[in-house]
């Protein structure tokens, strides 16, 4: 192979390379342009926590009501639902610490 034919690979591997690296940093930087908008939505996912690699709760706000769900791979279970306190948005709750733990929550709430 001649000198020209091994610049001319290089130099397209690079253009390539510079093209996939740009088309990245414009989807990195408008990731939320393409996901639908939270605005009229009447589901909103609040918080999620991960308890193992296959179960997690979560805490959706439906409407006007909160639902902790159990979720694992073969189902999905309502652990508690409740109304938010009047006045106050869930979304813009500031996050305090747990003043008990979740067991005594759950075991005082079933």
């Amino acid at each position: 192979m001649q000198a020209t034919d091994w610049f001319q690979y290089a130099f397209s591997a690079v253009v390539v390379l510079a093209t996939l690296g740009a088309v990245l940093w414009v989807l990195v930087r408008r990731k939320n342009a393409f996901a639908p908008k939270a605005e009229g939505r009447k589901i909103k996912l609040l918080e999620t926590m991960p308890l193992s690699l296959k179960h997690k709760l979560m805490l959706v706000q439906v409407d006007n009501q909160m639902v902790l769900l159990s979720v694992n791979p073969q189902d999905i279970q309502t652990l508690h639902a409740w109304q938010p306190s009047p006045g106050v948005e869930p979304s813009a709750a500031p996050h305090a610490p747990p003043a008990i733990d979740f067991r005594s929550v759950m075991q005082s709430n079933l």
